[in-house]
């Protein structure tokens, strides 16, 4: 999917998720990198305009947000999952960027998120 719409929808992700920002951490560059190659892996389609780094923040940012004082974790990550993938990406494609988030960023959260 490299359609203008698919790059489109992908900003609105980043936005709809940017919830508060991030400061970078001295390993915020090789983990940044990181990520982005696992998006481009994924074959998400992203504009030179998308911060891909702060998506995957922002995916964290939202799982430790709706974690918290939860006994069920699993309609949080069904939502993250749900809203990457009303913006244009399979659902595959969405399950592997939250996936990647996790492991790169927050790896707390990887006992929720599945294989």
């Amino acid at each position: 999917m490299t359609s203008r719409r698919g790059k489109l929808t992908v900003v609105t992700v980043a936005a709809a998720l940017a919830v508060f920002g991030s400061a970078a951490s001295a390993n915020a560059q090789g983990d940044d990198k990181r990520f982005a190659d696992e998006v481009a892996a994924l074959e998400i389609p992203v504009g030179p305009e998308v911060d891909v780094p702060a998506l995957g923040r922002n995916v964290c940012e939202t799982l430790t947000q709706g974690l918290a004082g939860t006994v069920n974790p699993v309609p949080v990550v069904r939502g993250v999952v749900n809203s990457l993938a009303n913006s244009g990406i399979s659902r595959a494609q969405a399950a592997g960027l939250m996936r990647a988030a996790v492991v790169v960023y927050c790896p707390q959260h990887a006992r929720f998120t599945g294989r």
